[in-house]
Formats: C-alpha cells, sequence, structure tokens
C-alpha cells in the first residue's frame, strides 16, 4: 500500500540544479519530489548515518591527544624553521 502525502511544500531552486534534478528522476524513473523526500530522509533521519557520524567522532576524540603543559610556540616555530 502506498505511502498517503499529507503535507506540500515549495521549494526554490535554480535552474541549474532543477535541470540535474529532473534528468536525474528521468534516469531513475522516480519524481523530482520522491528524489527530495528521499534525500530529507537519509541526510536528517537515518539512524544508519547518525551512527556512523557518532562513531567517526568517537574515533577522532580517541585519537586526539591533549596535553597538560604549557605549550613553548617559540621552540615550536623554531622547530618547523629547522624542517
Amino acid at each position: 500500500m502506498a505511502k498517503v502525502l499529507e503535507k506540500r511544500t515549495n521549494i526554490l531552486f535554480d535552474m541549474k540544479l532543477w535541470n540535474k534534478l529532473t534528468r536525474l528522476a528521468s534516469e531513475r524513473e522516480r519524481s523530482v519530489g520522491d528524489l527530495v523526500r528521499t534525500a530529507v530522509t537519509r541526510t536528517y533521519f537515518s539512524d544508519h548515518i547518525n551512527r556512523e557520524r557518532r562513531e567517526a567522532f568517537e574515533r577522532i576524540m580517541k585519537l586526539r591527544t591533549v596535553s597538560k603543559e604549557k605549550i613553548d610556540y617559540e621552540e615550536l616555530i623554531n622547530y618547523g624553521r629547522e624542517r
């Protein structure tokens, strides 16, 4: 059974993007509205994507080191100059 669509919105696109969307919709035999609804769902409401982003953030945070020592910027600059 098909979903009943109950709400409507108007979205303004520039011609370049509109042409790309209509071409893509035609290639996939779908409507532009269906492409937009799918993109919104995947971008904002996909648990899979949100989980991947959260896991990536956690991996990055584990790799970051926080130094509690005061940084000697002059030494750091001179080190960079020597390289």
